[in-house]
């Protein structure tokens, strides 16, 4: 049994609309036979992993698992089963998980909902090899016992820390978009124009001068003095002589720490002698190389949270100890300390361990006493003399004991430091007054300050720290700038282009992905086919978008899933037999299925834009409860008119005009024949396609006059506003229609348009995408002959796994089975030649349609063409 292949979709997808991890998994003899063939196994299985026993499964009831376990399932819906179960020990709350056999093979496909790519993978990784040694009888079940406390372990380590982890609750709380953008804590908070990032407790507002002076604890004490701020007296030193020197001058106790450390590490204090000192100092120059040497301030220490010069937490943080018994060494009560299992490594969990290092000598060493020291019953034993969760301590909340004068203290050093988030550590005796009334000192300042100990109190009350620092960066919006995306077998692209061309009279920058490239703004960043997540990423990743338009192609979603939690408006053009037999997308209602998905994550405040006249699409109305807006060639469409009768709303065309209607009433957008994009009412589907773009501009909240107006604006002829589609390049002899349309449906829309223009004669340049079923190609084929008189046949550069010349034969032997006379079909496989042959023999007064697979080189061999015909023109009459 092993993994053949893994994918990781990051957010909705296929399967579901959380993030998921897909498997290919080979079973090989693994797949046999049924667990009730073995009954041990499911014994062992459960005893090792208790949890399954919850588990709901097909059954719909918690133990439903276990009862197929019983009556017999295979062994790759149980990896599926442990691999979600191993990510609950982790902490994850998942539980969607799906295996099919892949027919004809000894392979399953796993899916299952999983937070992280590399946590996902460590989970299926272990649940192979658990299943597999649980049915070998192999390994014991102490030692896999071990394996699921490890792996659960390694799986944490990819979640985030509770630092991050609060402020990701906090801003879904408030219904803000979320994006990790790293391995790490560097988070993305909201979209395009209107987002913010964070890390940790670090923000973007965060000065980077004022993170760098809070690095340097003896500049920080500077500025802080001269704003009179009480702090320490102490001094930086690089050398043991002196740190002597320092010493003499302060007078024991002191405080020995690096000037640039962090987390309590290589911090001493109680340094009482000159023997204690070169200790600590060494221990301080193992972390950086200058020291500060200051003096030992007396009182309690408190850690004091600052959120936009506003007090939000407060703790009284203790060092850790261990309790004696009178039996047990202290080695052995600060193993059990550790065992804790709020105490996690790398600061993920409430508390952190209790390490064995310098700190951990010199604090038994002022309290006499050493590792294999036996304390008496009830004798409090300090395992630090520094009070840093970091290195095991616990924390009081004791935010609401905080005097007014004293968080003004505060909030004045912070200020003079210039941070929008600090940690503000302080001893004093008193904090219900200011410090300088009981001799309080201000001892650092801390950017990117940890949150655990404010959310985690060992005592009193959790504070919403992570709310304070969202809140600061969102003050009356939610992050989101409107975002609408745009599917659909075709016209998907240029319903796509017409919305972004209404937006942009708004003034707004608008940030689009088409299958030509990245448009943010008035400028293409990327060409291509970029219609998946990452190019939806790019778009709502930049920090100049105000509005977003995303085309979302059916690869892009079916491969990777979507770019994007959800959306305002999603729309649906149509659905048509295109890519069927690709990506495991065999039929029509599995296309439907996956085109669907930009309606299961349109929001709930959104809208959904539907074909009202293509039932497939019509069927998506029951996926959502966002409103419905329809759009519909016919007024009288059943579903329409039911629609309106319950006060819904629906653009028609009614008498020749775009019509926007909610219940009874109706407002003109434009005139169909007035769309320039229409050829005067001629291109019904660009009729169809306005009419899809006007009621997503409309559900976007924009109004009917505004959107004709800006329609009335968007030329098919202007190349950038829809390149290749349908675009008529007129030339003296012959004119040339460019187009992309490549599959069925698309060809026969585009027939009508080429018959309803009326030219004599009509020479097609057709190619088409390899990756299609036959049939599918073969129906492609009758269809562009159909409204063609000669045909020249090409192939894309691309061969989608065809080998050099098969799609040329099987379009030739289309023809040939149609009793097509060879007479009315030429070969020239290359593109651009193709197309210059095309324009050069096709008959004075005809067009020429060609279908593109790169734009630019087929323009480009058009022109060409165009002007060395216009020029033997000239040259035979003279």
């Amino acid at each position: 049994m092993k993994i053949e292949q893994l994918r990781f979709y990051d957010g909705p997808n296929r399967h579901t609309l959380h993030s998921a991890i897909e498997a290919i998994v080979q079973l090989g003899g693994y797949g046999e036979y049924p667990t009730n063939h073995r009954p041990d196994f499911t014994q062992r299985l459960l005893r090792l992993a208790p949890g399954l026993q919850d588990h709901v499964c097909s059954k719909g009831y918690p133990g439903g698992f276990v009862d197929r376990l019983h009556e017999g399932t295979y062994l790759g819906h149980v990896v599926e089963h442990l691999a979600l179960e191993l990510l609950f020990l982790a902490g994850e709350d998942g539980h969607y998980g799906k295996t099919r056999q892949i027919t004809g093979t000894d392979l399953v496909r796993i899916v299952f909902e999983s937070g992280t790519q590399p946590g996902g993978a460590e989970a299926l990784s272990a649940a192979v090899h658990i299943i597999r040694a649980l049915w070998d009888d192999r390994t014991g079940d102490d030692d896999l016992a071990m394996q699921v406390t490890s792996v659960v372990e390694a799986i944490r380590g990819f979640q985030f820390g509770p630092s991050t982890q609060a402020i990701i609750e906090a801003a879904r709380a408030r219904d803000i978009p979320v994006k990790r953008l790293n391995d790490a804590n560097y988070l993305r908070l909201g979209l395009g124009a209107a987002q913010r990032r964070v890390m940790a407790a670090m923000t973007d507002q965060t000065s980077v001068i004022a993170a760098d002076v809070c690095q340097d604890k003896g500049l920080t004490k500077q500025l802080l003095g001269r704003q009179g701020i009480p702090v320490p007296v102490g001094y930086v030193v690089n050398s043991w002589q002196q740190a002597r020197e320092a010493a003499a001058h302060l007078g024991y106790p002191l405080v020995v720490k690096p000037n640039a450390g962090q987390q309590g590490r290589g911090v001493t204090t109680g340094v009482r002698s000159e023997e204690e000192l070169h200790k600590a100092f060494d221990w301080a120059q193992q972390e950086q190389s200058q020291v500060l040497i200051e003096e030992q301030i007396s009182g309690a220490p408190y850690r004091v949270l600052v959120v936009h010069d506003r007090v939000v937490a407060a703790s009284l943080r203790r060092p850790p100890m261990v309790e004696g018994d009178g039996i047990h060494t202290i080695s052995f009560l600060l193993e059990e300390a550790n065992r804790d299992p709020r105490r996690r490594a790398e600061h993920l969990g409430p508390l952190s361990f209790i390490g064995e290092d310098e700190g951990l000598w010199t604090a038994l060493a002022h309290q006499d006493l050493t590792l294999q020291s036996i304390p008496a019953a009830g004798q409090v034993v300090l395992l630090r003399e520094t009070a840093n969760l970091s290195s095991g301590g616990d924390a009081c909340d004791v935010t609401d004991e905080l005097g007014a004068e004293f968080q003004e203290d505060i909030v004045r050093a912070v200020r003079a430091i210039g941070l929008d988030v600090a940690g503000v550590d302080v001893i004093a005796d008193d904090i219900q007054k200011p410090l300088t009334a009981t001799g309080g000192r201000v001892i650092e300042i801390n950017a990117a300050p940890g949150l655990r100990m404010h959310l985690y109190p060992s005592q009193g009350a959790p504070r919403a720290v992570g709310e304070a620092i969202v809140d600061a960066l969102f003050k009356g919006h939610d992050g989101r700038i409107p975002v609408c995306a745009v599917t659909g077998t075709n016209g998907k692209t240029t319903v796509t282009r017409m919305l972004a061309h209404i937006w942009r009279q708004t003034g707004k920058i608008v940030g689009v992905t088409t299958t030509d490239g990245i448009m943010i703004g008035d400028r293409q960043i990327q060409s291509g086919d970029l219609t998946g997540p990452w190019s939806a990423d790019v778009v709502l990743g930049d920090k100049t978008t105000e509005v977003a338009i995303l085309e979302t192609a059916r690869g892009g979603m079916a491969r990777y899933g979507l770019g994007f939690h959800d959306c305002d408006v999603a729309v649906v053009t149509n659905i048509g037999a295109d890519h069927l037999g690709q990506d495991d997308i065999d039929t029509l209602d599995d296309l439907t299925h996956l085109k669907a998905l930009i309606v299961d994550v349109t929001r709930p405040t959104g809208a959904c834009v539907l074909n009202a006249d293509d039932l497939r699409v019509a069927s998506m109305v029951h996926r959502t409860k966002a409103r419905i807006v329809w759009f519909s060639l016919r007024e009288d469409n059943p579903i329409v008119l039911d629609h309106l009768a319950s006060g819904g709303e629906a653009v028609v065309l009614s008498r020749g005009f775009l019509v926007y209607r909610h219940g009874a009433q109706a407002r003109r957008i434009i005139g169909g024949r007035a769309l320039p994009a229409s050829w005067r009412g001629r291109v019904t589907f660009n009729v169809q396609n306005a009419m899809a773009a006007a009621a997503a501009a409309l559900a976007m909240g924009l109004e009917p006059a505004f959107i004709g107006r800006s329609l009335a604006s968007f030329d098919v002829g202007q190349e950038r506003q829809n390149p290749g589609r349908l675009e008529l390049m007129q030339g003296e002899m012959v004119d040339v229609l460019l187009d992309y349309a490549h599959n069925q449906p698309a060809l026969a829309a585009l027939g009508d348009v080429v018959r309803a223009l009326g030219y004599p004669h009509v020479t097609t340049v057709l190619g088409l995408p390899g990756d299609r079923r036959n049939q599918d190609l073969m129906h492609a084929v009758q269809e562009a002959q159909n409204f063609s008189d000669y045909l020249v046949i090409r192939e894309d550069e691309d061969l989608r796994g065809r080998r050099p010349g098969e799609m040329a034969q099987l379009m030739v032997e289309t023809l040939q089975n149609d009793h097509i006379s060879a007479n009315q079909w030429t070969v020239v496989l290359n593109e651009a030649e193709a197309v210059k042959q095309a324009v050069t023999m096709a008959p004075s007064g005809s067009l020429v349609v060609a279908l593109f697979e790169h734009y630019e080189g087929a323009r480009q061999a058009a022109l060409e063409a165009l002007g060395t015909r216009a020029q033997e023109s000239v040259k035979s009459l003279a």
